[in-house]
């Protein structure tokens, strides 16, 4: 599960490109078929003198690119000019970038800082998690939109919440004191302070079973993905708390205990803030690995489980805790590797660091095409360009023939994998190339490399984080 992205963000991103693949809004713009305004016949549609990705408009002819993403249509303050794309055919301009999106593509502009994007609303949003940076719009004060900003989605709208209407003016999906917009009213206030304060203490850990009847009808999640899901949204829930004792980290999972009880849940690191939401998750099956968050001392996670399609749930939550005490011979937390010794200059050192040398020197040597392994096992201390923070095993392979070779890792279960291969296992500028598909997570990967017969090549299988780390196929296929 990626829980990286600002919730906002998130849903500004999701809601205003779900709406962008309505045919009826799209159809029309002959112009954005073109190039973004640099090809085409004619240009008919296109504003030669138009303004370009992330300016404001309000209509689409006002646009270089022939598409106005409109306040009314869309939620974005002001209005977004943006263009169709195809990162092979139809590139965007300098200053943006194409972000795919299933079966479109829009050009967003690029940028480094929320500043850079000019417009008060306006974030600069990590997309993907490791760096690939945009503009959304939305909103962030009423000021700013025609009728309202809703504070749950960051979208304007044109009619703000009532938050005892027991009704969902502003469309989000939330009502009453579900809603941000509502987290300052006093009835709210009070009833959320009564239900954290009166949050089952998991501190101590176990098993926690139970059901959602009975239970409060206070909080919900607007969770990210395209398209958002809201969860909880007029349904009793439970709520859990859990203060860490110690840095470490801990380990949390949910799963039914009825077939008909089905639930979500998600995890706010403050019990009465929407803000802190760290993502939603479906209730977990027998085979799925726990869900892991690191901890400082005193941190806080709160858990909600909520009942779902109009029904209580009956549940399981299981909690553990694990402290991190480098040289204890167990790799909890932030540790990189833990070997149960205090010798500085092995694969593991006194403080719980990879050493990349002496790990490097252990790499295991493939002689089979096909090997399996579980990163879980492995360090946790080498990343490459397109992510790795989480598990790592590495294995040493040397080709018979030059030619491409294709290097496929298949994950299990709940892993997430990242692969990459060097030259030199112990020098990340060697790196020859890295994969990790951002908006597909826990499928293959594969990469491809230009092999020369007699010269090794070192295959990373890296995990997107801790909590993805898990058993893998790992595949080559030879050049002929």
């Amino acid at each position: 599960m990626r829980l990286a992205l600002p919730l906002s963000a998130v849903t500004a991103m999701s809601l205003a490109l779900a709406a962008c693949g309505d045919d009826d809004e799209i159809s029309p713009l002959g112009a954005a078929s073109s190039a973004g305004g640099q090809g085409g016949d004619d240009g008919e549609g296109i504003a030669p003198d138009g303004k370009a990705d992330g300016e404001a408009c309000a209509v689409n002819e006002d646009c270089l690119g022939g598409l106005c993403l409109t306040e009314e249509d869309f939620g974005w303050a002001g209005g977004y000019c943006t263009r169709l794309c195809d990162t092979a055919l139809l590139p965007c301009g300098e200053g943006s970038e194409c972000l795919p999106q299933g079966s479109f593509s829009l050009c967003l502009k690029s940028c480094e800082e929320t500043s850079d994007c000019g417009r008060a609303g306006h974030t600069c949003v990590d997309v993907t998690d490791d760096g690939w940076t945009m503009c959304f719009g939305g909103c962030d004060d009423d000021a700013q939109c025609k009728g309202a900003c809703d504070e749950d989605s960051a979208f304007c709208v044109s009619s703000g919440e009532i938050c005892d209407s027991a009704e969902d003016e502003d469309k989000d999906g939330l009502q009453d004191c579900e809603e941000r917009d509502c987290s300052t009213k006093a009835a709210c206030v009070e009833s959320v302070a009564a239900a954290c304060a009166e949050a089952t203490d998991v501190s101590e850990g176990g098993r926690f079973t139970g059901t959602t009847e009975a239970g409060t009808n206070l909080f919900a999640a607007l969770c990210p993905g395209i398209p958002p899901s809201v969860t909880g949204t007029g349904m009793r829930e439970r709520v859990f708390g859990f203060v860490a004792p110690a840095k470490g980290a801990v380990q949390i999972a949910a799963t039914a205990t009825a077939p008909e009880g089905d639930f979500d849940w998600y995890i706010r690191e403050s019990c009465d803030d929407e803000a802190t939401l760290l993502g939603c998750v479906p209730a977990f099956g027998p085979e799925d690995a726990p869900l892991e968050l690191l901890t400082e001392p005193g941190q806080t996670y709160f858990i909600f489980i909520e009942g779902k399609n109009g029904m209580d749930a009956s549940y399981t939550l299981d909690v553990s805790f694990a402290e991190e005490i480098c040289g204890d011979g167990a790799r909890v937390g932030a540790e990189e590797c833990d070997d149960g010794d205090a010798v500085d200059d092995n694969v593991c050192s006194g403080e719980c660091k990879v050493n990349l040398e002496p790990l490097c020197a252990a790499t295991a040597t493939l002689t089979e095409a096909t090997t399996v392994g579980d990163t879980s096992e492995g360090t946790q201390g080498v990343t490459a360009s397109c992510g790795g923070e989480g598990g790592e095993l590495v294995y040493r392979y040397t080709p018979e023939a030059s030619g491409n070779l294709t290097i496929t890792a298949t994950p299990e279960r709940h892993a997430d994998v990242v692969l990459y291969a060097r030259s030199d296992c112990a020098d990340p500028s060697s790196e020859l190339s890295c994969v990790d598909d951002p908006f597909d997570s826990g499928q293959p990967e594969s990469i491809t490399v230009t092999a020369t017969a007699g010269q090794p090549i070192d295959i990373f299988v890296d995990s997107y984080n801790a909590a993805s780390s898990g058993p893998f196929t790992l595949t080559i296929t030879p050049a002929e």
